[in-house]
């Protein structure tokens, strides 16, 4: 109940400064969506009442849990909050005229995650994580047939960002003002300190993730900003953003960054990496190999690092978990903890680290093609539009939750704060197409000249 407790807190000061008169920007976020957003927060906030324990007995053993009890109440919250919008528009030939097929997948997946309770190895695990999805995907679906769909999903993007980002603006803040509460010293230490950056609320992997995610919405934000338009605040917010992903010393939060911010400067500032900033970088990195390999190894041995902390022993599990049932899978968000990491005596880990691999041995493969349609397609809308460098802040997201997708939980089982993402993504996809604006191309073009973007402004 801590982490709930925290978080509550924080989110109520958070959403508290965007009800503020100078806060312009941030008040905008949520102006004609605030039932979508009061059920967002409710169904973020359950991702953050998360029950300690250790192992798969205990949950069979415990099921109902202060945490678990918790987590429904606001989940049940905010399906109510949400139902009035949902029904009314609860029509497929919306989905259909409109061609929302990836919306259309993520209900197909929705309703294999609902159907495997049928068959789940652990019933009320999986009836609690479908009711999180269902809210998520419904959300996403509300958004996706509204008027104004595009703006609507971008906003709602912006205000998850946003709640996220404070969090971990907060955590930053304890780390270096309250050590004894946001600093930890693990078995592996940090990048740069002995200790790693933790929150009653979140843990280190998470930093690390959403900082690297973060600085890379900032960046784009910065490459695509008109001539004229502040910046300063997104420069603070990439900087933030990075911060986190150091301190937090998490090594896929590193990838993410990398992978993001070179694509970013390739995009934008082509001649300025390859000429300058990646022949730098590749120097500095020959010349002190030894000390940063140390940084990023974190003093581990070199057996743990080809596993990838035995991440790889464990999506062993999963694939040889899946192939004794590849059609059904054992239950939508259990497959993966309560067949196979039990079967080689894993269960204290709370799932595979692969989100693509947990799907699959939770629905099989008539979840997982669904879901891996609605994947492909808002990966295919995302380069086709980087490529043509159109609303480039939004489309660069679905890269880093991709990745994440690979080495951790990701968006691909039950609900968090990806998931929601992915959601909403799929949704801004689905709304603007997959065919780039061919009107729209200057928009995001920052060396556009002002009177040819005041024209794409209006067309759009």
């Amino acid at each position: 109940m801590v982490g709930l407790i925290w978080t509550g807190a924080l989110w109520v000061i958070a959403v508290g400064i965007t009800r503020m008169g100078w806060a312009t920007r941030l008040r905008r976020l949520s102006a004609g969506l605030g039932r979508e957003h009061t059920a967002m927060v409710l169904l973020l906030l359950a991702f953050h009442s998360r029950a300690t324990r250790t192992g798969a007995e205990d949950s069979l053993n415990n099921p109902f849990v202060i945490e678990t009890i918790a987590r429904g109440a606001l989940a049940v919250a905010a399906l109510v909050v949400i139902l009035p919008l949902f029904l009314p528009q609860a029509r497929l030939a919306v989905v259909v005229r409109r061609k929302l097929w990836g919306v259309f997948a993520l209900g197909a997946y929705f309703a294999v995650a609902g159907l495997s309770v049928l068959w789940s190895v652990f019933l009320l695990n999986t009836a609690g994580k479908v009711l999180e999805i269902g809210v998520a995907f419904g959300l996403g679906y509300v958004i996706a047939t509204r008027r104004d769909s595009i703006d609507a999903a971008r906003r709602s993007l912006q205000f998850v960002l946003y709640l996220e980002g404070f969090l971990i603006a907060v955590a930053i803040s304890g780390f270096i003002l309250v050590p004894s509460v946001f600093a930890v010293t693990l078995s592996r230490p940090g990048f740069f300190f002995n200790e790693t950056m933790v929150a009653p609320f979140g843990g280190p992997n998470g930093f690390s993730a959403v900082g690297a995610m973060l600085a890379a919405f900032a960046l784009a934000h910065v490459f695509t900003a008109k001539r004229g338009e502040p910046k300063m605040h997104w420069l603070a917010l990439m900087v933030m953003g990075s911060i986190s992903t150091v301190l937090s010393s998490g090594r896929q939060g590193v990838i993410i960054w990398l992978v993001s911010m070179s694509l970013l400067f390739v995009m934008y500032r082509r001649t300025l990496f390859l000429f300058l900033i990646a022949p730098a970088v590749s120097l500095f990195t020959i010349v002190n190999w030894e000390t940063l390999w140390g940084i990023v190894s974190r003093n581990q041995v070199t057996g743990s690092l080809v596993t990838l902390t035995g991440r790889t022993n464990l999506w062993t599990a999963g694939i040889e978990a899946w192939q004794k049932q590849p059609l059904t899978g054992y239950g939508f968000g259990v497959g993966g903890r309560f067949v196979a990491l039990r079967s080689v005596d894993l269960d204290f880990v709370t799932h595979l680290h692969n989100g693509f691999i947990e799907s699959l041995v939770g629905v099989g493969l008539l979840g997982f093609l669904p879901f891996m349609f609605a994947v492909l397609r808002t990966l295919t809308w995302s380069f086709r539009h980087l490529r043509r460098k159109i609303d480039v802040p939004f489309t660069i997201l679905i890269i880093p939750l991709t990745l994440q997708n690979f080495v951790g939980l990701g968006f691909g089982a039950w609900f968090n704060t990806n998931l929601m993402m992915f959601a909403l993504i799929v949704a801004l996809a689905d709304s603007m197409g997959l065919r780039p604006n061919q009107q729209s191309a200057s928009l995001y073009a920052p060396n556009a000249p002002p009177a040819r973007r005041s024209r794409a402004v209006a067309r759009r």
